[in-house]
């Protein structure tokens, strides 16, 4: 069955089904034959949303849904070097193409340093049998979870919560600018995108558009956020470019770019009240 809940399934029964079934697949995809890049990426995008659903289910599970949440959480942060090698590199070549062929600040070194060090971080060894062993542990946790939940009154709050937490952590940001600030309004977006996904089939159709604005929205707060620990490295580089200062006007510029798109597109996403946004996704 597809990673949603069905037409006429029980919401309850549904959102113990996903869980089980992202973990179960997540830990039999490290044995995969597809590339370690891709596997490590498809792995963490189903532990990401493997959380969002236990965070769901958490008015019913209490401390259980939590401890589930953590023990997830710390399988994902052992596969998360490589992806973040990763997005070093393809932030430092997005930030060398809005430079200009003119003068690119040094940013051809840079890429080639992060390209390099990204092929080195996927051959290092992963700790393939210790997250294998943390997600089996999840698992045997969660093996007895009830299923007759209240799923559609859980299902309506956490959509209502999440909302309220984007539109708390968007006024946050747009206040600070602060990269904690927009990385947390980033995480609560994904968080969203993730419950109006699951939930696809049981929600007005209207709500599509929704989706794919905030996939949008996650993806500039995602190169924001690149772009800010890629300053945050080069900054703190022992090798001292000489053309850190040019670097960083680049990235400056490139992330005032990207935060003027995502405040603009969340105005609009964010703008009606969570009461409102709640009765626009009635759960059916």
């Amino acid at each position: 069955m597809a990673h949603r809940i069905g037409k006429k399934e029980p919401i309850g029964e549904a959102l113990v089904r996903l869980v089980r079934d992202d973990l179960e697949r997540a830990r039999h995809a490290l044995a995969g034959r597809q590339s370690r890049e891709r596997r490590i990426h498809r792995i963490r995008q189903r532990l990401k949303r493997v959380r969002s659903v236990l965070a769901v289910l958490k008015p019913a599970l209490g401390e259980r849904a939590t401890h589930a949440r953590h023990g997830v959480a710390s399988a994902a942060r052992l596969l998360a070097g490589a992806r973040d090698a990763d997005a070093a590199a393809a932030s430092a070549r997005e930030l060398r193409a809005a430079a200009g062929a003119a003068d690119d600040a040094g940013l051809d070194r840079v890429v080639a340093s992060l390209t390099a060090a990204a092929e080195d971080a996927h051959h290092r060894a992963t700790p393939v049998d210790e997250v294998r062993r943390r997600l089996a542990a999840v698992e045997a946790d969660i093996a007895d979870l009830p299923r007759h939940l209240h799923g559609e009154a859980l299902l309506a709050d956490a959509l209502e919560h999440s909302y309220r937490k984007g539109r708390h952590a968007m006024a946050e940001a747009t206040t600070s600018l602060s990269t904690p600030d927009l990385h947390r309004w980033r995480k609560a977006v994904k968080d969203l995108w993730h419950l109006l996904a699951l939930a696809e089939k049981r929600l007005p159709k209207g709500l599509a558009d929704e989706r794919d604005d905030l996939a949008r929205l996650g993806e500039l707060l995602g190169q924001d956020h690149d772009h800010a620990i890629l300053a945050e490295k080069l900054a703190l580089s022992p090798e001292g470019d000489p053309a850190l200062m040019r670097q960083l006007a680049v990235i400056a510029r490139e992330r005032r770019r990207l935060e003027r798109e995502a405040f603009a597109l969340g105005a609009r996403l964010y703008g009606p009240k969570a009461k409102r946004f709640a009765k626009a996704a009635k759960v059916r």
